[in-house]
């Protein structure tokens, strides 16, 4: 089974069609993408140091709490 001449020109109209296309977009993606990353790194904020200190914690104290035994009546 062979292609017919017509698709085979239409493939190559198709690939020459979308050629510029794609690296069009493909220009404009990693451009941004390379604006994007100078640009964050230029604003990018020194980090905070945490403080190593204990944190005072509430001690909590768990009860439980007795139930009533119901007597069923017949």
């Amino acid at each position: 089974m062979t292609k017919s001449t017509s698709r085979k020109k239409r493939n190559k109209l198709t690939v020459i069609l979308l050629a510029p296309i794609l690296a069009l977009v493909f220009i404009a993606g990693w451009s941004l993408y390379w604006i994007g990353q100078s640009w964050h790194q230029n604003t990018k904020q020194p980090q905070k140091l945490t403080n190593n200190t204990q944190t005072k914690q509430d001690e909590i104290e768990l009860i439980m709490i007795p139930q009533e035994e119901q007597i069923l009546a017949n």
